[in-house]
């Protein structure tokens, strides 16, 4: 049994418009959620090429498969934390749920699961995994899954990811996390486990400023025509 410190969860309207997907703060604020501005601003180069390599109708069939292995390994995630009883509904999400599954018995103490958190200073909003204690230390989860092991290097969106939801979790609750965590389930069984010590996420927040500039910008260009 997990368990969990409890902590106000600020419900966040979610809507879609011409920008892409937003979230509406208590205070009124419409923000673009975090992977929005993350795909908008994107390096799509190798993307594109894989499309062309392999067909629009192969990488269409290939994106939906992930997409729902990892949305079916992200709810039994959510379950298993939650102590709620685990569907086997999707044998694929199954799978990598077991890969995933040692890392999640190290957490305790959760504060947040699948919870809307939003930055005043980033003028940025999203839904994070988990917010708890992994090892001890509170940390920033963050759940994927892949077909084959990242490269450190090929991750640097999902750093500055969990940077947002580090930023925003400390402006909303005024707790600092330790660390950030980023959990790998692979489709060979294996599992991946990146981490950033709280005192090195700055960099990474600062890298994302950066990407928050150029959505805005490439928004208000889309305005002016």
């Amino acid at each position: 049994m997990f368990t969990h410190i409890e902590k106000q969860v600020h419900k966040l309207e979610r809507f879609e418009d011409e920008d892409g997907r937003k979230y509406q703060t208590p205070t009124g604020e419409k923000y673009p959620s975090i992977t929005t501005v993350l795909g908008e601003t994107s390096d799509k180069s190798a993307l594109f090429a894989w499309k062309k390599r392999v067909g629009e109708e192969k990488a269409a069939a290939i994106s939906l498969a992930a997409t729902t292995r990892g949305t079916a390994m992200h709810h039994l995630c959510e379950d298993y934390l939650s102590n709620e009883p685990l569907s086997d509904d999707n044998v694929a999400g199954n799978f990598m749920f077991l890969g995933i599954r040692p890392a999640l018995d190290r957490i305790d103490n959760v504060r947040l699961l699948e919870a809307p958190l939003f930055s005043h200073s980033l003028k940025v909003a999203g839904t994070v995994d988990c917010i708890a204690e992994i090892d001890n230390e509170l940390a920033v989860i963050d759940f994927k899954t892949s077909k084959k092991p990242k490269n450190e290097e090929w991750i640097s969106d999902y750093f500055m990811q969990a940077a947002f939801y580090f930023t925003a979790y400390y402006e909303m609750y005024s707790e600092m996390p330790k660390k950030i965590a980023i959990l790998i389930s692979v489709q060979d069984g294996t599992l991946q486990e990146f981490y950033i010590d709280g005192k090195d996420v700055i960099p990474w927040v600062e890298r994302l400023k950066n990407r928050i500039a150029m959505f805005y910008n490439k928004v208000e260009e889309r305005k002016n025509g």
